[in-house]
């Protein structure tokens, strides 16, 4: 057998055990698995915020200070004020109402007198 120079690069490169290796490491799978769970963590953070903004919104509403005694009067005045113009304005309409009928019913008077004089012709 011939002998051979076992520093040689050609040498080295055949005499090697080659085995098949994954084109992407463990790191990026680990590491795409962590960026999706940020992901994920920070939509529930901001969906969290949104939803105690809106809670906080209601409890604001129930929690908020009675009017003052003032305003309170206020609204009742003019309520009043309000009440009195409408009773006033039906009591006009009612008062029209009323005049109305009592014409019709004084020239359904005439007309049936004018009927009467008119039919001996």
């Amino acid at each position: 057998m011939r002998k051979v120079d076992t520093k040689r690069l050609s040498l080295r490169l055949t005499r090697q055990s080659y085995s098949l290796t994954p084109k992407r490491g463990a790191g990026i799978w680990l590491g795409a698995i962590a960026a999706v769970c940020a992901l994920a963590a920070l939509a529930a953070a901001g969906f969290a915020l949104e939803r105690s903004h809106e809670d906080v919104r209601k409890l604001d509403a129930l929690c908020a200070p009675p009017a003052s005694e003032q305003k309170l009067r206020d609204q009742l005045a003019h309520a009043q004020l309000a009440l009195e113009q409408e009773a006033a304005s039906r009591a006009a309409l009612a008062q029209r109402v009323t005049d109305s009928t009592a014409e019709i019913q004084r020239l359904q008077t005439d007309l049936a007198f004018l009927r009467k004089q008119r039919k001996p012709d």
